[in-house]
């Protein structure tokens, strides 16, 4: 069994989640902000690395920093969207959040960047978080969709 299938079967599809490796090289490692932007805008991996490291040397922000990640997706034309709230004011999780998408998609993007646990971002793609592991049961914070 490949590293890759081992990795499939630790992590398998769930009804909110989606295995997904978008570093073309297929590593695990801290690229989080790159693999989600890259997935939820549909573009090429390098092409996103590249285009971050320049706004980074442009801004003096931090590429994977929330502050550069949030200009970043601005500068293509998306907006970030504070952390939602229940009706009674308790956080989402992942899995709420991926089936609230999933149910009111009138009311999301298709595509969506979340910070979710804290510090990891994700790309919720149609309803699910497409990652290398499965952070559904974070909980969900500020999150970027394209502006509409």
């Amino acid at each position: 069994m490949t590293l890759e299938e081992k990795r499939r079967a630790k992590y398998p599809d769930t009804e909110v989640f989606h295995y997904y490796n978008a570093n073309p090289k297929n590593r695990i490692t801290g690229d989080c902000p790159i693999r989600a932007i890259c997935t939820a805008l549909e573009l090429p991996y390098n092409q996103v690395v590249m285009e971050m490291a320049e706004f980074q040397c442009k801004t003096g922000y931090d590429a994977s920093s929330h502050e550069g990640i949030d200009r970043y997706l601005q500068s293509k034309g998306w907006h970030k969207n504070k952390q939602p709230r229940k009706i009674d004011n308790t956080k989402y999780t992942g899995r709420e959040f991926c089936k609230e998408v999933q149910s009111h998609r009138h009311w999301y993007a298709p595509n969506i960047v979340a910070n979710i646990g804290g510090h990891h971002i994700v790309a919720i793609m149609s309803g699910k978080i497409n990652d290398i592991w499965d952070s559904s049961d974070g909980c969900i914070g500020n999150y970027w969709e394209p502006t509409r």
